[in-house]
């Protein structure tokens, strides 16, 4: 079984009986970008481009890590392009507190060293 982001989302879109083209303009890309995708030639793809692709299928953006599956217990209602998916290792969103609280700090230092090098390059350019 292939497990890449592409064939993935072109499993999920043919599930949804969608064409490249119908799926691309929804999207705001180009056919040709999502044949890249699901064919593979495009590895890296943009979190936030996932995200949109997630929100559209109405599915967790886990589900397209590498070798992992993760189980969709809440489609009763079908509302879901995912459907049935039997699965072997269910992905829990759990973060600890304390981890949750790191990567705000380290959000927040980001965002100071961030400040200080833009000060940084403006006083460079009034030289």
């Amino acid at each position: 079984m292939n497990n890449t982001i592409g064939f993935k989302i072109k499993k999920l879109r043919e599930q949804k009986n969608l064409s490249q083209e119908d799926m691309a303009h929804q999207l705001d890309i180009s056919q040709s970008y999502l044949s890249k995708i699901e064919n593979g030639a495009i590895e890296k793809i943009d979190f936030l481009f996932m995200q949109k692709v997630s929100d559209f299928f109405k599915i967790e953006p886990q589900y397209f890590l590498d070798d992992q599956i993760v189980q969709n217990n809440t489609d009763n209602n079908n509302n879901s392009a995912v459907g049935n998916i039997h699965s072997t290792v269910t992905i829990h969103n759990s973060i600890s507190e304390s981890v949750l609280e790191n990567l705000v700090q380290n959000q927040e230092q980001m965002s100071k060293l961030m400040e200080i090098q833009n000060k940084l390059i403006e006083s460079l350019l009034k030289k």
